[in-house]
């Protein structure tokens, strides 16, 4: 009797291991969809990719968090580029994880910091400006900035700085 009561167990615990979990399946579609070119950001929710986003740098992260805010609670973003500025946009979004295809080790810490779990693809010490000769200026503008909502306006500040020509 007992050795079937472990087999049942066994049995049970195999068939729950192998349901895929419908979030992670659309985590990896979404990770596919980035890396194939066809998405910067994607937003993911229930299981569900709900939002796709194009364009460069944050803005497509921003999109989302503009447009989408209510929805972003609670979900799952998955980016192209992920790094402290990115990041105080997820956790002022409410989202539960991160996954950035490209991540730095700041915005790794920083989401942990605020409850939210994070996975890279690339992990990298830090996000580097296009030319790669020093720290991203969107990094630069949240750097050293602990609370995310304060984070959040010294991005959206340096963003229309940098739209209107200012350094």
């Amino acid at each position: 009797m007992r050795f079937f009561s472990v087999l049942l167990f066994a049995l049970f615990a195999s068939i729950c291991v192998s349901a895929a979990d419908p979030s992670e399946s659309a985590v990896s579609e979404a990770s596919a969809m980035i890396r194939e070119g066809k998405a910067e950001c994607v937003l993911v929710r229930e299981g569900k990719i709900v939002y796709v986003e194009r364009g460069r740098g944050v803005s497509p992260l921003l999109n989302v968090y503009d447009q989408h805010r209510d929805e972003m609670k609670g979900a799952i973003v998955v980016d192209k580029v992920i790094g402290r500025a990115a990041a105080c946009i997820a956790i002022c979004g409410k989202v539960t994880h991160v996954h950035g295809e490209v991540m730095s080790e700041d915005a790794v810490e920083f989401l942990k910091e605020n409850g939210i779990t994070a996975s890279s693809t690339l992990l990298v010490p830090r996000i580097l400006n296009r030319k790669r000769d020093g720290l991203c200026p969107l990094e630069k503008s949240v750097e050293g900035i602990t609370d995310p909502e304060k984070a959040l306006v010294s991005l959206q500040a340096k963003i229309e700085a940098l739209k209107s020509g200012r350094p």
